[in-house]
């Protein structure tokens, strides 16, 4: 939020102070430093309580140093999906959508968050309910070996 200090006389002169921690977590309201790309993103303590419709915890990583994007269970790490460009999920039972930062890491929004639009459609999986999210599950495969 952009605060302007009263200044007696002239006006025109004024200038603005930005301040940059003005975001609050969609999730827990705890306060971060604002990004302009991602207005409204989860504090990764809220991104860490990240599940699917039936309440099982997701764990989302990059696919490689250089990016990409990967989303397995908490409790079965073995299996992975890098097939997906973002998964639609649950954030303290708020609906959010969690995929890859513009520079890496991952990041999680709420689903009507600004952003969502620049993701394709066609590579966003649902890990909400019934049998989108059994055919999700079915995407899962067993990790690489680390070289």
């Amino acid at each position: 939020m952009a605060r302007v200090p009263e200044i007696p006389g002239d006006q025109s002169a004024a200038s603005t102070d930005v301040d940059e921690t003005d975001h609050f977590c969609p999730g827990c309201g705890v306060r971060r430093k604002l990004f302009a790309r991602y207005p409204w993103y989860f504090c990764t303590d809220c991104l860490a309580l990240a599940e699917d419709g039936e309440g099982r915890r997701l764990s989302f990583s990059n696919a490689e140093i250089f990016g990409g994007f990967v989303w397995r269970y908490a409790d079965d790490p073995q299996l992975m999906d890098d097939g997906s460009t973002a998964v639609i999920c649950l954030i303290r039972n708020r609906e959010a959508i969690v995929h890859e930062a513009r520079f890496g890491g991952i990041v999680a929004e709420p689903l009507n968050s600004f952003s969502v639009h620049l993701l394709r459609e066609e590579k966003i999986l649902r890990l909400l309910r019934g049998e989108v999210l059994a055919g999700a599950r079915k995407r899962l495969k067993p990790c690489a070996p680390k070289l």
